[in-house]
């Protein structure tokens, strides 16, 4: 080895020419995190509302349809604590008015789709007890740059990343934090809301189009 780099150093000497060439620079870039984690959804990622009859609607006023669980699993390969934001891809068509578990605040409906301009409806999700390992906890929150967790309020919803820094997590208190575990389970009900029948375009069909994301964050 000592004779070869030898070696490579003289004709790097000899050749001033080959030192002066263009290059071109390869950047290798990656994160080690101590753990991964992987959610899915129990039952699916898809939540089918079936045909809904029209006459089944009230005319001039919302019409609350019939609640799906749609909880959320983590598995995680190592013991790690967490949160999640959850992000309305279809926030444009959020219906204004519609009312869930009492609140109307836009943060907490999430868009289910428009036809011809009209806006459908709306859906919220309904959060229920979490657990980690099997541990009972509570839901907690932090909004934008906030340090400490807090307690939701309304207290039965999840908010979509609203005009902030909006996310959730679980625990055992809230001084204590954000709870690690390898299997998280976050349970939630979606309660999907049609606008009054009178101001949709019902003489054909009408596809309903929700769509969230729900990002994941290693603490």
């Amino acid at each position: 080895m000592r004779k070869t780099f030898r070696a490579i150093a003289v004709a790097s000497a000899l050749c001033p020419a080959l030192a002066m060439a263009d290059g071109a620079d390869l950047t290798i870039t990656g994160t080690i995190i101590p753990t991964s984690c992987t959610p899915s959804f129990a039952g699916g990622n898809t939540v089918d509302l079936g045909d809904i009859s029209a006459a089944s609607l009230n005319r001039d006023s919302q019409t609350e349809l019939t609640n799906h669980n749609v909880s959320l699993n983590v598995s995680c390969s190592a013991s790690a604590p967490m949160a999640i934001k959850v992000h309305d891809n279809q926030a444009h068509t959020q219906l204004p008015g519609i009312v869930v578990d009492g609140s109307d605040w836009a943060m907490y409906i999430y868009g289910i789709g428009e036809v011809a301009g009209t806006k459908i409806g709306g859906y919220g999700l309904r959060f229920g007890t979490p657990t980690v390992d099997g541990q009972t906890s509570i839901v907690m929150y932090k909004q934008g740059a906030n340090a400490n967790w807090d307690v939701p309020a309304p207290a039965t919803l999840v908010g979509k990343n609203y005009e902030g820094n909006l996310r959730y997590s679980w625990g055992r208190s809230l001084a204590a934090g954000p709870l690690p575990g390898v299997v998280h389970t976050f349970p939630m009900t979606l309660v999907p809301v049609i606008g009054p029948a009178s101001r949709l375009p019902i003489a054909s069909e009408i596809a309903l189009n929700g769509s969230a994301t729900f990002e994941l964050l290693y603490l």
